[in-house]
């Protein structure tokens, strides 16, 4: 197992926070446009991921296995936490009846532990010779 350094740890905390800004500010957008809040949440997901892979390039992960290699793996990372991100705000907000923004950050803090590890094992692992 790889050790975890502070600024690995620190830089994906930073991308993947400027990322959740943009989630967050679509989501908010569309919900205010009166878009349903599991789709708005998906959407947003979509644009925090978007910019979430240059981010966690070069602020977490840079020297990381070649983009040629990194982006169809984060694609598909990127494609389960969405689901991922979608099955928990449905369950909080709609079962659990908890409002849009606690659930939206609770299914945030859910998902952004699973996209850590899926990046340091699998999207960005550094390649060894």
């Amino acid at each position: 197992m790889k050790k975890v350094s502070f600024k690995q740890i620190s830089g994906f905390v930073a991308a993947g926070g400027m990322a959740t800004l943009f989630h967050w500010a679509a989501m908010s957008g569309l919900v205010l446009l009166g878009m349903d809040p599991v789709a708005a949440t998906f959407s947003g997901s979509v644009v925090g991921a978007v910019t979430n892979y240059w981010l966690q390039r070069t602020l977490a992960f840079p020297t990381a296995r070649p983009h040629i290699e990194a982006v169809w793996r984060y694609v598909l990372s990127c494609s389960f936490a969405s689901l991922l991100n979608v099955l928990i705000f449905f369950v909080l907000n709609r079962l659990f009846e908890i409002p849009v923004a606690p659930a939206q950050l609770l299914t945030t803090v859910a998902v952004a532990a699973f996209n850590y590890v899926v990046y340091q094992r699998l999207v960005f692992r550094e390649q060894t010779s």
